[in-house]
């Protein structure tokens, strides 16, 4: 993982929770702290809108 990935919020496809993460690539995201994905076992995420208020991350 480069010093230069984009830190973001970012959604898991199939649940729905929240994680901080990491963008490795143009549109491929990593939660930070979360090897495995998320913890419903889905790997896949999608960047999270600047308007989160109300949200909490896992």
């Amino acid at each position: 993982m480069s010093e230069e990935n984009r830190r973001t919020i970012a959604m898991c496809e199939e649940c729905g929770a929240l994680y901080a993460a990491f963008e490795i690539t143009d549109g491929e995201f990593r939660p930070i702290g979360q090897r495995d994905g998320c913890q419903c076992g889905c790997v896949e995420f999608t960047p999270v809108d600047d308007d989160v208020s109300g949200f909490s991350l896992d």
